[in-house]
């Protein structure tokens, strides 16, 4: 009992990872080096594939899969991916993992200033209430960016937190927790999708394997450095599963919303 109390609440196994690892793993002289890259390329394409429906979702029902919290918290830790991820690769002699890590953080980060736009100009009466001016949406919007940069950033140096992988945990664990715990709030099928459902369950369950990208790149988020790395995993893992139980639940949505053909 002791040994398990000890193994979760005060064993902590270093306070951290290091840049260079990451350079090790994704390297084409590591000896795992198919793996890691395979798996980091899967997680990567999930994530991706997951704004894309973010998108296409608002324009064509009108509401996105996310909110206003989860698009903020997105974009203050893509916008600061592009700066850590540059600043890596002039640090590790252009690596090209780190080149290509800070453009793909440029895109992701362009996918989450449409969607702050698109919660502005399409989802405001949604989002404020119908009182709410687009002036006013401006300045909440503005808002929630500043806290979520100065809250994202200040704790990266608190994490201790290199090259993002810290944070990129964080992002999927949202992901995986918060689609449908807002969907069962708005009781609408409208903005949500089972097609996205299957990908967020996807790319839980891809982030928490004993094979996941953190782990194939430093031993600090194996099993035995970092328990609580896994209890997250099921909890989140859990909660994307349920996402299916609560679409189930909500109302069929249209085929079509002004004259555009609703996602499944």
């Amino acid at each position: 009992m002791w040994s398990l109390i000890h193994g979760l609440f005060g064993t902590f196994n270093g306070t951290g990872y290091t840049a260079h690892e990451f350079v090790v793993a994704l390297s084409p002289s590591s000896p795992h080096y198919v793996q890691s890259l395979s798996v980091a390329a899967l997680t990567f394409a999930i994530g991706f594939i997951e704004y894309i429906y973010s998108f296409a979702l608002v324009r064509r029902e009108g509401r996105a899969p996310y909110n206003l919290l989860m698009h903020s918290f997105y974009f203050a830790i893509d916008s600061m991916g592009i700066f850590v991820f540059a600043l890596a690769a002039h640090q590790n002699g252009g690596f090209w993992l780190f080149i290509a890590a800070s453009v793909a953080e440029v895109v992701w980060t362009l996918f989450e200033i449409y969607n702050l736009v698109m919660c502005i100009y399409v989802e405001r009466v949604e989002i404020w209430g119908p009182t709410v001016s687009v002036s006013s949406a401006w300045i909440r919007v503005g808002g929630w960016l500043v806290v979520m940069i100065m809250v994202v950033n200040l704790f990266r140096v608190f994490m201790n937190d290199p090259v993002m992988l810290k944070w990129y945990i964080f992002t999927n664990v949202l992901m995986g927790i918060m689609p449908g715990l807002y969907w069962e709030k708005r009781e609408t099928r409208i903005g949500a999708s089972w097609g996205l459902a299957i990908v967020i369950a996807i790319g839980t369950i891809n982030s928490f394997t004993p094979f996941n990208m953190w782990s194939s790149i430093s031993p600090y988020f194996n099993m035995h450095n970092n328990p609580w790395f896994y209890v997250v995993g099921v909890v989140s893992i859990f909660f994307s599963l349920r996402a299916f139980i609560v679409l189930s639940r909500l109302p069929a949505k249209p085929r079509l919303i002004n004259g555009k053909r609703t996602i499944w």
